[in-house]
């Protein structure tokens, strides 16, 4: 990336007025640690912060329910600076049970599953007993063994170098079953992208998702819900300005006097700030920045970036819940190789305690059938950017 060379400044002694456009997790982050020192503005174009702009509300009798859309569960091993960040707000985390049932269209039962035995700090995967004779599951098993003990070692020896996951795995003679089945459709739900995009997907980044320790350590979830995050992360911002669509951003010359930075909205409005921080996707960033000479290398890396397009429902449809009574695992997923992408659907009743006696309901990734209007409680769309 092209070097920055506008000023440094200390945060404790250099007080500024900075904006922050777009709050997700790094707008929301980036208002918390610099909102201590500075006055910060941040600038989002939903109605609500971004982190939760899709949140809705679940009523069932006596029952009401804020769901996450989407659920936003992390591994910690993984994630380290995001659990070491919530740890600094002093949001609580819990583990939730991500175990996974996989199944073909039409199939009786899932054609392999796992749950998680609990011990400890520990959560040990297992295969479903349903499963446990079967010729497919023994190889799934064995691969999965092999890949977690010896895939972390071929990255260490630098024999995973520039090569795609996909490349990885056929050069080792993994199985067909592994990859096709289990491996590929469980991080297409994770990256929220398509087979291919996962195919293409660096096979150093896996490796380290996988061999970080996240199988034995379980899936974690803000305990009360992202709400409660982001209502942390707001406390120290000055102002937010929702439904604010920043279209534009210029930069002031030195010596004009005044602002250094001016933003303007849809509406036209200006807005002039010190400093500026884009915390949106690269090709939105690209458009509010324009043809800005001084920041054409910048520019050419962010129009470089892909982005694939996936939707998510939240429903009570039965439909679009594969395996959903044939297997105790909440994850559970449709595997069709016509589709370019899997169904993956989350039974939320666990992860919510007050849906324990709730009907079931799902949050599903790219539905492969339309759900019933009557059973939709809301949907939503999503960009997502391509690894390479």
């Amino acid at each position: 990336m092209p070097r920055y060379n506008g000023p440094s400044f200390c945060l404790e002694r250099t007080p500024m007025n900075i904006a922050i456009v777009g709050s997700g997790i790094a707008g929301l982050s980036a208002a918390w640690l610099l909102g201590r020192y500075h006055r910060v503005s941040l600038f989002e174009r939903h109605a609500s912060p971004g982190m939760g702009a899709f949140n809705l509300d679940y009523v069932c009798g006596d029952t009401r329910v804020r769901i996450d859309v989407p659920l936003r569960a992390f591994n910690q091993c993984h994630y380290r600076n995001l659990v070491a960040f919530y740890r600094l707000m002093g949001i609580d985390m819990q583990r939730t049970d991500h175990a996974a049932a996989y199944s073909r269209p039409n199939g009786r039962r899932p054609y392999f599953s796992y749950r998680y035995f609990d011990l400890g700090p520990y959560a040990l995967p297992y295969p479903e007993a349903h499963s446990l004779w079967s010729r497919r599951t023994a190889s799934i098993v064995r691969d999965a063994a092999r890949f977690l003990t010896q895939a972390k070692w071929d990255r260490y020896r630098g024999e995973t170098t520039g090569l795609t996951i996909d490349a990885y795995l056929h050069q080792k003679n993994y199985s067909g079953v592994f990859i096709d089945e289990v491996l590929v459709p469980s991080f297409a739900a994770i990256g929220t992208c398509s087979y291919r995009a996962i195919r293409n997907y660096p096979a150093d980044a896996i490796i380290d998702f996988l061999a970080s320790g996240m199988l034995f350590n379980g899936i974690w979830r803000v305990g009360s819900g992202a709400e409660t995050a982001i209502a942390r992360m707001l406390e120290p911002c000055h102002a937010l300005h929702c439904h604010s669509d920043i279209r534009a951003i210029r930069q002031q010359p030195l010596g004009a006097g005044g602002p250094r930075v001016i933003l303007e909205d849809q509406h036209g409005q200006q807005h002039g700030f010190d400093q500026v921080i884009l915390a949106v996707q690269a090709n939105q960033a690209a458009a509010m920045l324009g043809n800005t000479d001084a920041l054409a290398p910048a520019l050419g890396y962010l129009a470089a970036v892909d982005y694939e397009r996936s939707e998510v429902v939240v429903h009570s449809d039965l439909r679009l819940a594969p395996g959903y009574g044939k297997s105790r695992a909440p994850v559970l997923f449709e595997v069709d190789e016509r589709h370019d992408k899997p169904m993956a659907s989350i039974c939320l009743n666990p992860l919510y305690p007050s849906l324990a006696k709730a009907p079931p309901l799902f949050q599903t990734w790219n539905p492969l059938r339309e759900p019933d209007p009557d059973r939709v409680l809301g949907r939503a769309f999503f960009e997502r950017p391509l690894v390479t």
